[in-house]
């Protein structure tokens, strides 16, 4: 098995499409036990999820270095088992970032009574933020607003992350004190 791994493998990787194809057929079983765990069937879809593990089978096979053709298997499972768990991770991160919006009359109360409340808290947080340095307030907006991690606002702020840290620790102390 490990030999003709081997030969189907750099075969592939010369541009023989029939070997690529070969490979495709002989581990679509893998493919489709991956898609059949809950987790990935129920957020990509059985189709799609599909198609993602043998794009990323294709990928592995063309990059591969040749280091160990006999458990060549076991490698490409748990590659394209973190392949699909990574695309999870996507879509459950864009699903936790929609709001749902009101089913009934009553959820829909309790909605509109949230945006009020929501835009009088918005408004105590610009005066609050307002009432910070500018180098709290930059930071403030470049982590919470902007998404930025601690690393990258200090790139973007011109200062060490421990200086960031620093500036935030402070402002959000001044924005508890502004805002309580």
């Amino acid at each position: 098995m490990a030999t003709e791994t081997k030969n189907l493998i750099t075969a592939a990787q010369s541009g023989d499409k029939q070997a690529l194809e070969q490979l495709c057929i002989s581990f679509e079983p893998l493919f489709r036990s991956e898609m059949r765990r809950d987790m990935f069937y129920n957020a990509l879809g059985f189709e799609e999820g599909l198609s993602l593990a043998r794009l990323k089978f294709i990928e592995l096979v063309l990059t591969y270095n040749g280091a160990d053709y006999e458990h060549f298997p076991g490698y490409v499972r748990c590659r394209i088992h973190f392949a699909l768990y990574d695309e999870v991770k996507k879509v459950w991160a864009d699903e936790n970032k929609k709001a749902p919006l009101p089913d009934s009359e009553t959820e829909g109360a309790e909605f509109s009574d949230d945006v009020i409340e929501r835009e009088e808290l918005s408004i105590l947080l610009r005066l609050a933020l307002n009432k910070l340095t500018a180098k709290q307030r930059q930071t403030i907006e470049a982590l919470y607003i902007n998404g930025y991690s601690g690393r990258e606002a200090a790139e973007l702020l011109n200062c060490s992350p421990a200086m960031v840290t620093k500036h935030h620790k402070q402002a959000l102390k001044n924005l508890r004190s502004n805002i309580a």
